[in-house]
Parts: structure tokens; C-alpha cells; sequence
């Protein structure tokens, strides 16, 4: 099963999914640090690459700014059009959306990915020159492995990223990290911004 169906099958009950119980508890840290360092701020163009049923794409639009969402499924990106927020369906591994943003927030698709470093590259394209992007992505740990067999039993073989590997990619994409937190055990969040030519 592809990322985009088994997201298709789950849109209607994902929110509730992510916000309630254990899973609520994970991503309320998770969105601290990840709001904390994407900053949002009133007219601020960003994009967030990977939006789910817009959970973030409505914190980011209380604050003012404007954000506009992709996701690789079709039902994910119709949840977030009834909210009013623009969204396309969109694989962030062959995007190309003919504008740049101030700020891009990728929160968890590159697990999905098969090519990471393209994934990375073409998210470069998408950001100003003196943009940031915030990231987040599993690693390896007791709870990244539960994640990683959870979606190998219903057909999804997900990536886990080591430090070094993940900031590997980064750089290759012409990415310098700025910051890296662990709101969780499993998890890295981090802040980048586009390498400056010398």
C-alpha cells in the first residue's frame, strides 16, 4: 500500500487519532518545539509540506500568516479545503510549485520517502534565501520501532533517521542545521536555513 492510501483510508479519524490519549500527550511536545522554531508570524508565507489533516496549518493561521498545505493523499488535502485553508495534492519528492515561502514546515513526511535527498532538494527550491525550515523525523528507539511496525503491518515500510544521517541530507540539500531538540524519545526536531555562498 502506498503512503497516499493508507492516509486516504484514515483521513476522516487522523486528527482525532494524533490529539487524544498517549498520542495526544506525544504531540503536544511535538508541537511546542516545532511552533517554537518555525515562529510563525503575521504575513509570513509558509508552506507546510506533509499537512495531514491540517493540525499545524491552523495553529500557523491563527497567528496571521499565510500557509498553504500539500500532502501526498487526496482525502487529507479535501479535510483541509473545508477548513478554508489552501491545499494541494502534492509529493514532496517531484513538487514544483513556481513560488518560494519564508517558511517551510515538514513535519514527519520524509519517512515516507523513498528519495529523502530529492525530497530535501526540491523543499530547497520552494524557500527564500533567507528562509528556515523546521523538520521533524523518527529515530531509532524503542517507540521509532513500534511507529515502524505499526506501518509495516498495514503495508508501509517507513524510514527511522540517525542524527548524522538526517543532517547528511540536510547539507547535501544545501541546508545548514541551526538547532536540533528531542521533544520525545524518538523523535529529532530541527531548524535549518538555506548554506550561504562564500
Amino acid at each position: 500500500m502506498s503512503a497516499g492510501k493508507y492516509y486516504d483510508k484514515v483521513a476522516r479519524q487522523y486528527s482525532r487519532m494524533i490529539t487524544c490519549g498517549v498520542g495526544g500527550n506525544l504531540k503536544s511536545r511535538e508541537k511546542n518545539s516545532l511552533i517554537t522554531l518555525l515562529s510563525p508570524k503575521s504575513g509570513d508565507a509558509i508552506l507546510d509540506a506533509g499537512c495531514g489533516s491540517g493540525y499545524y496549518a491552523e495553529i500557523i493561521r491563527k497567528t496571521g500568516a499565510n500557509v498553504f498545505c500539500i500532502d501526498i493523499s487526496q482525502a487529507m488535502v479535501e479535510v483541509v479545503r473545508r477548513s478554508g485553508i489552501e491545499a494541494e495534492v502534492q509529493d514532496i519528492q517531484s513538487l514544483d510549485l513556481g513560488r518560494k515561502f519564508d517558511k517551510i514546515l515538514c513535519a514527519g513526511p520524509l519517512e515516507f520517502c523513498k528519495d529523502p535527498l530529492g525530497a530535501l532538494k526540491n523543499v530547497r527550491q520552494h524557500l527564500n534565501d533567507e528562509g528556515l525550515i523546521v523538520l521533524s523525523t523518527l529515530h531509532f528507539s524503542i517507540m521509532g520501532l513500534v511507529y515502524w511496525f505499526y506501518h509495516l503491518s498495514h503495508g508501509l515500510r517507513i524510514h527511522l533517521y540517525s542524527l548524522g544521517e538526517i543532517t547528511s541530507l540536510l547539507n547535501q540539500a544545501e541546508f545548514s542545521v541551526e538547532v536540533v531538540e528531542r521533544p520525545t524519545s524518538f523523535l529529532f526536531v530541527i531548524r535549518a536555513r538555506p548554506q550561504k555562498n562564500v
